[in-house]
């Protein structure tokens, strides 16, 4: 047999052989694709978020001091 000049020759002859290992061979097990759960045409809904209530909320807050800073700086 002729000598492996490079390494693409060399994992050329390792996939070549009989009985090496899959990796080699390139057949790794892929994960199977996720199934798609049907909705019948309907959006899910989302389940109730506490910590999103407390960023509206905190949003809320932050808008409403905002106008108060405004109006109370524009009066002075």
């Amino acid at each position: 047999m002729a000598e492996l000049t490079n390494l693409t020759d060399r994992i050329a002859h390792l996939r070549d052989r009989k009985g090496s290992s899959p990796i080699v061979q390139g057949a790794a097990q892929k994960p199977p694709p996720a199934k798609r759960i049907s909705t019948n045409g309907r959006e899910r809904k989302f389940a109730t978020d506490y910590f999103m209530w407390f960023v509206y909320g905190l949003l809320v807050i932050a808008l409403v001091a905002q106008i108060v800073l405004i109006i109370w700086l524009d009066l002075i």
